[in-house]
C-alpha cells in the first residue's frame, strides 16, 4: 500500500507546491492581488483555488492516515490567503505523507477502510479506497488548481503538472 500511496501523493503535493510558486511569481510581476487569486473559480459552485488546494492535501493527508490507522492531522478550515500560507500548507501534508513507512500500510488491501463525508459514511476496502477515492479526489483537486492558475495566465504546462519524475525520464537531444 505505501508503494502506491505514498510516492504518488508525494509527487502530485510536491507538483502542486511546483506550480503554486510559479503561481506566487506571476502575481508578484503582474502585481495581482493574492487573496483575490486565491479566490479565483471556474463556476459559481465550485471551489476556489484555495479551497482546491485545501481538499488536495485534507485528501492525501487522510487516505495515509486512514490506511494507517492513524489520527489524521487537523485541517486547518480557513481558506488560505496568499500563496505563501497555501504553500505551507502543502509543506505540512508533504510532511505527513512522508512521516508514514511501509509497515505502518501493511495489511490486506480488502481491510475495511470507512471514510466519513457530509452525506453519510462510505466504506471501502482499502486497495478501492486508494483506486476510486483517495486517488480521484487528489487528482482532482491538483488539476483543478493547475487549471485555475493557468487560466490566470500563469505560465505552466503539462510537464509542470507531471513534475520532476517526468522531466528525469527526458532526453537530452
Amino acid at each position: 500500500m505505501h508503494t502506491i500511496t505514498a510516492p504518488v501523493f508525494h509527487t502530485m503535493l510536491t507538483n502542486l507546491d511546483f506550480v503554486l510558486g510559479r503561481g506566487a511569481e506571476f502575481a508578484s510581476e503582474t502585481g495581482l492581488d493574492e487573496g483575490e487569486f486565491m479566490q479565483r473559480r471556474f463556476a459559481p459552485d465550485m471551489l476556489t483555488l484555495a479551497e482546491q488546494i485545501r481538499q488536495a492535501c485534507a485528501h492525501a493527508t487522510a487516505a495515509m492516515s486512514r490506511l494507517a490507522d492513524a489520527e489524521a492531522p487537523e485541517v486547518k478550515m480557513d481558506p488560505d490567503t496568499d500563496f505563501a500560507s497555501a504553500r505551507a500548507r502543502v509543506a505540512a501534508a508533504l510532511d505527513h505523507v512522508d512521516s508514514f513507512s511501509a509497515d505502518q500500510l501493511e495489511g490486506d488491501p480488502e481491510r475495511e477502510v470507512i471514510v466519513k463525508t457530509r452525506l453519510g459514511e462510505l466504506t471501502f476496502g482499502a486497495l478501492d479506497h486508494v483506486l476510486h477515492f483517495a486517488y480521484p479526489q487528489v487528482f482532482f483537486h491538483v488539476t483543478t488548481a493547475y487549471d485555475l492558475l493557468r487560466h490566470e495566465g500563469v505560465q505552466i504546462g503539462k510537464i509542470d503538472f507531471l513534475g520532476a519524475p517526468m522531466k528525469s525520464k527526458l532526453k537530452d537531444g
